[in-house]
């Protein structure tokens, strides 16, 4: 039986909270936070591996927004569909609230300045793994 676009994003999700649980472990060695985190992006952005075609956050942000919109109305395109009403799109959104539920995850806090700048998977990994064991990056 074939599942549901519900039944695959839950599934997703779930996956995506199991490795949230191993982010946040503290016996985790940079590399395997590297790769989980890539993990986690693609589970967080209903993305398959082969799908994972760049590390660019916004650039996999945009192929998710499409490929759900391709999923729900083969009719509306992702210029036509995904700004909000305060002129944001939907991968900015995707982005800063990816970011925003590791760092509450990891209890660590950056700047908007600083967030900014974490374009890509292996920036946002870096920073995250550095940060978590940093005590002056604590969220407040």
């Amino acid at each position: 039986m074939t599942k549901t676009l519900k039944e695959r994003l839950e599934e997703s999700t779930e996956k995506s909270k199991e490795v949230l649980e191993q982010l946040t472990s503290d016996d985790i060695s940079r590399d395997e936070f590297r790769k989980l985190m890539s993990d986690y992006v693609g589970y967080r952005f209903f993305l398959e591996p082969d799908e994972m075609f760049t590390g660019n956050i916004l650039a996999l942000a945009e192929f998710s927004v499409e490929k759900l919109l391709r999923i729900n109305d083969l009719s509306v395109s992702l210029s036509e569909g995904s700004i909000t009403c305060t002129n944001q799109k939907d991968t900015d959104i995707k982005k800063v609230l990816l970011s925003l539920t590791l760092q509450r995850a990891l209890n660590v806090q950056f700047t908007p300045a600083e967030s900014a700048d974490l374009d890509t998977i292996d920036k946002l990994a870096c920073a995250l793994y550095d940060a978590k064991s940093d005590p002056s990056r604590a969220r407040a």
